[in-house]
C-alpha cells in the first residue's frame, strides 16, 4: 500500500452530507485533526462553519490558530464563519454568538444561526465544512437528550439539503473520555467516517496513535499512523 498524502486522502471520497467523527482521548492532540480538515477545505476554495461551545472566543481563536487555522483572518477574508455558544460580546461580523440558549432554545436559535449564515454567504453554491467543536462540551452543557435529537435532525434535514443542491460535510470533534460509552457508540453508527486518535504517556516517549477506521468508499481500508515524541532530558534546576 503506497503512503498516503494526508488523512482526508485515507477517507476517500466524501458524500454529500458525509459525518466525520474525530474521536480522540484525553490525552490526544486528535482534535487537531478536524481542524486541519477544515484548513484544507478553505485552501481548497471552500467555505468553513465553526460551532465553538468548548470555551470563550478569545481562547479557542487561541487553541485552533495553533492547530494552523487562523480563524480572524479566514473570517474577514469571508471563507468562514462561526457559531459561538457563549455569552460574551465578539467584535467580528463574522461570529455569530448564541446568548442565553438553555435545552428547550439550543436547537431552534441553532438552526435559524445555521440557516442566516447560509443565506448571507450564498452557500448553496459553494463547498462547505461544518466542524463541531466539541461533542462533549455539548453533551456536558445540554445533555444526551439534545444531543441526540440534534443529529437526528441533521440525518433528515441532510438528505433535504442535498436533493436541493447542496454540498457539505461535517466534522464532530468528541473527547471520548467526557461521554457515555453508549452514546459515543451512537455516534460512531451515524457516522459515514470514523477517525479515533490515542495520546498514550509513557516513561520515555508520548505516543499518539491515529486511526482511519471507517469509511464508505469501495476501495476504502482501515489505516493506522502512529507519531511518537522522544523525551528530551534537561536539567533539573530548569524545572523545580
Amino acid at each position: 500500500m503506497a503512503m498516503p498524502r494526508s488523512i482526508r486522502e485515507c477517507l476517500g471520497e466524501i458524500i454529500p452530507a458525509g459525518i466525520l467523527l474525530v474521536s480522540y482521548n484525553q490525552y490526544s492532540l486528535g482534535w487537531k485533526v478536524g481542524i486541519k480538515l477544515a484548513k484544507e477545505e478553505i485552501d481548497s476554495g471552500g467555505f468553513a462553519i465553526i460551532t465553538n461551545i468548548a470555551i470563550p472566543f478569545r481562547k479557542f481563536c487561541a487553541r485552533v490558530n495553533a492547530a494552523g487555522l487562523d480563524i480572524i483572518k479566514e473570517g474577514e477574508q469571508g471563507k468562514l464563519a462561526v457559531i459561538n455558544v457563549f455569552k460574551e460580546e465578539v467584535p467580528y461580523d463574522f461570529v455569530y454568538s448564541l446568548e442565553d440558549v438553555d435545552e428547550s432554545t439550543f436547537i431552534p436559535k441553532y438552526v435559524d444561526v445555521k440557516k442566516e449564515i447560509v443565506k448571507k454567504y450564498g452557500l448553496g453554491k459553494r463547498k462547505v465544512i461544518h466542524v463541531f467543536a466539541t461533542l462533549d462540551t455539548l453533551y456536558t452543557r445540554f445533555g444526551e437528550d439534545v444531543m441526540r435529537e440534534l443529529f437526528m435532525a441533521r440525518l433528515y434535514a441532510g438528505e433535504e439539503l442535498v436533493l436541493r443542491g447542496f454540498n457539505f460535510w461535517d466534522v464532530l470533534i468528541v473527547n471520548r473520555d467526557s461521554i457515555p460509552k453508549e452514546l459515543h457508540s451512537w455516534m460512531v453508527t451515524i457516522s459515514d467516517y470514523v477517525i479515533m486518535t490515542q495520546g498514550i504517556l509513557k516513561e520515555q516517549e508520548f505516543i499518539e496513535n491515529i486511526s482511519v477506521l471507517k469509511g464508505v468508499s469501495k476501495n476504502f481500508r482501515p489505516i493506522v499512523f502512529q507519531v511518537r515524541t522522544s523525551t528530551i532530558s534537561i536539567p533539573s534546576e530548569m524545572i523545580y
